[in-house]
């Protein structure tokens, strides 16, 4: 189990390493690249956000997972905000930086270790495709990429994710 709060689900169903998740709503902040080619820009504003770049001047809790979802020519990467901020997140910054409402929903997941690199996570993403069609799950958003540790986590102990929103036929 991991030291930081994450999202609450409920698992639906799960089967090897697929899992469908019920999530209730929950609030992120979202840096969303724009013409930046390099989303680990992303990753310095939320870190700094987090270590009171906001208009609170507030140091916020880290949380797990990082997501990281990709839209047309443009990558976004969101920090969860932590459960005691829900009626009042800190106001980021930078003008870069936005807070959203995650929706609640179904999401089909896969998990694996290691290191993630843009091959494994095409190949995660053709795995759970697969397995949705299979389950006859109908996809609904992007595939997301939800990352769990630190830097200096080894990759054997890593935890990522592929998740996609999905509906019942």
């Amino acid at each position: 189990m991991s030291k930081y709060e994450t999202p609450d689900y409920d698992i639906v169903m799960k089967e090897d390493e697929y899992e469908i998740r019920k999530y209730v709503h929950f609030f992120i902040v979202e840096y969303e690249n724009g013409q930046d080619p390099d989303i680990r820009n992303g990753f310095g504003s939320l870190f700094n956000y987090i270590s009171s770049d906001n208009k609170e001047d507030e140091k916020i809790s880290m949380t797990v997972p990082v997501i990281q979802e990709e839209t047309n020519n443009k990558k976004t990467m969101a920090f969860v905000v932590p459960e005691k901020y829900r009626d009042q997140i800190p106001e980021p910054n930078n003008p870069n930086l936005k807070i959203k409402k995650f929706d609640e929903g179904l999401f089909a997941s896969i998990q694996y270790s290691g290191f993630s690199n843009e091959s494994k996570e095409l190949k995660m993403k053709k795995k759970l495709e697969q397995w949705v069609e299979k389950k006859g799950y109908q996809k609904q958003s992007n595939y997301m990429m939800a990352s769990y540790n630190a830097p200096l986590v080894p990759p054997m102990f890593r935890r990522n994710e592929i998740w996609i929103r999905v509906t019942i036929r």
